[in-house]
């Protein structure tokens, strides 16, 4: 699956994605549970000023290095009055994955989908959270209503294809996937090592057989 998190305004397979500097972040390859590199992040042009400035970069560094609790530090110990930045709360998409604190996870995603609805790695975070914290059927739900809004979105059709999957209908799970391909082959290479689309492809192995 994947899932993203962009510090920027975009999730990684079941990705999340982050958001406040036009940044996609690959929260695991958001595939999975592990976050991944925030990259460019730190060029983002940011409306924090000094010292809340110093402790986002702080943060961003520390969930780059897969350090998240201190990157939640950092983040702390910005002024209240700013944690509810943009900026700040991408951050945050990051690094509650690594804490496993899916339920603020998915509040801090559905808060900047409310804000940014036309961002499809609000979405698709909130959907990779609610996984986590509620269940697959509920996940698959958010991303099911977000399609017709994002119809030329392959990592929606890829994570549908991975929930399918999970829940037992490998029909649909197939179908979604195809589309994925269609929209991007990339896809394709995510998909050979995705434990979430195994019922799958040992599918078309008895199939095969």
């Amino acid at each position: 699956m994947a899932g993203f998190v962009t510090l920027s305004s975009r999730g990684l397979g079941h990705r999340p994605f982050t958001a406040v500097t036009r940044v996609r972040i690959p929260l695991g390859s958001h595939r999975r549970s592990t976050v991944q590199p925030l990259g460019a992040i730190q060029n983002a042009t940011m409306p924090l000023e000094p010292p809340d400035q110093q402790h986002w970069q702080a943060a961003v560094g520390y969930v780059e290095l897969g350090m998240f609790q201190d990157a939640n530090d950092q983040l702390e110990k910005i002024d209240p009055f700013n944690r509810a930045a943009p900026e700040v709360l991408a951050v945050r998409l990051g690094v509650y994955p690594g804490l496993k604190k899916w339920e603020l996870m998915r509040e801090i995603a559905k808060r900047l989908a409310e804000f940014q609805p036309n961002d499809i790695q609000w979405i698709t975070s909130y959907a990779y959270a609610t996984r986590r914290a509620e269940s697959i059927p509920a996940a698959k739900e958010i991303l099911l209503n977000a399609e017709p809004k994002f119809p030329q979105e392959g990592i929606i059709k890829y994570n549908l294809a991975c929930y399918f999957c999970q829940i037992g209908d490998v029909q649909n799970a197939k179908i979604y996937l195809k589309k994925a391909f269609e929209i991007d082959l990339n896809w394709r290479m995510a998909a050979l090592d995705d434990e979430d689309l195994k019922p799958l492809w040992d599918s078309l192995c008895r199939t095969e057989l």
